[in-house]
């Protein structure tokens, strides 16, 4: 009886740590906290987002820093130290955080030279945890496909990057933070690294024509369950096959299944007033309400934060 019991224990952790792992609903429950945020209620935001990021560790820099802001608003600073610290863990730069107001006025000279003398070896950790052959590999690929724009050599230089990322994300991994790391302008100069972004991959996939189509809704959304596919980027990504915006669908010849109606009310996406299927869609994938959006920027400027991140 008692082996009996020791297997089922043994089985239901395993059932539970399979649960925790389903990025859909630390989305979902990151999406209450932005409401919170821009509802000003900053104490209940912080003890949120604090309990969330320790429960799922996700490799989403950008989250980090927002608790950084949110601890250093309460006055809580030795909290958003240690959240600094745990962003260099995933990539993020000290020059990054200096350019957002709330941090640069409220950490001296000394809490700057505490974390300059610490980062080497917290960014050495993050380092050592991503490919770093397939960060410069991806990053190069995406300062390439910069350079190349209204080229002629631009459609297939797109056409080549894609392949690399559907070959990666058919082998069952999206290339994500996780594998590559964030934006990076060590291996690309054109990129910005300080939107703690994925952009050398998102980018592509926004000029591919049909990428949505290609990669299939199922696998992208399996992505975001996995942590490694932002709910943004499947929006943006979606919103942008959707309208066609990519210059290379004037070229194709293609010829794809319908998708799936969504409406997100994202940028390049043509905008309805009907808020409860917006918000209802948006939902669906752990994006905060269209409303909370709106209110994001005047909250920045308010507070001097930083909310927004390049796709994210």
């Amino acid at each position: 009886m008692s082996r009996f019991l020791i297997i089922f224990f043994v089985f239901s952790m395993l059932i539970n740590n399979t649960e925790k792992i389903n990025f859909l609903n630390y989305h979902i429950e990151f999406s209450k906290i932005e409401k919170l945020i821009v509802e000003e209620n900053f104490i209940d935001a912080e003890t949120k987002l604090e309990n969330l990021l320790s429960e799922y560790k996700p490799d989403f820099a950008k989250d980090y820093v927002i608790a950084s802001q949110l601890s250093i608003l309460n006055n809580h600073k030795s909290k958003s130290l240690n959240w600094i610290k745990k962003s260099f863990k995933k990539g993020v730069k000290i020059e990054c955080l200096k350019t957002i107001p709330i941090l640069d006025i409220n950490l001296e000279n000394s809490d700057w030279e505490l974390l300059d003398n610490q980062f080497t070896e917290l960014n050495a950790e993050y380092n050592s945890k991503i490919n770093l052959r397939l960060s410069e590999e991806f990053n190069n690929n995406y300062q390439i496909e910069q350079i190349n724009k209204s080229k002629k050599t631009y459609k297939k230089i797109v056409y080549s990057n894609f392949i690399n990322i559907k070959k990666r994300l058919l082998n069952g991994t999206y290339p994500s933070e996780k594998l590559i790391g964030i934006d990076n302008t060590d291996f690309a100069e054109k990129i910005s690294e300080c939107e703690l972004d994925n952009a050398k991959i998102t980018v592509t996939l926004l000029h591919y024509d049909y990428p949505f189509s290609e990669l299939t809704e199922k696998r992208l959304f399996n992505a975001i369950k996995m942590g490694e596919l932002h709910p943004r980027e499947f929006a943006i990504i979606y919103t942008f096959e959707k309208n066609k915006i990519s210059a290379l669908y004037k070229s194709s010849t293609k010829s794809k299944n319908r998708l799936s109606n969504y409406n997100f009310n994202f940028p390049f996406d043509k905008k309805i007033k009907d808020y409860s299927k917006v918000n209802s869609d948006r939902a669906k994938f752990g994006i905060c309400e269209y409303e909370v959006d709106k209110q994001k920027k005047s909250i920045e400027e308010k507070f001097g934060m930083k909310l927004r991140f390049g796709y994210r």
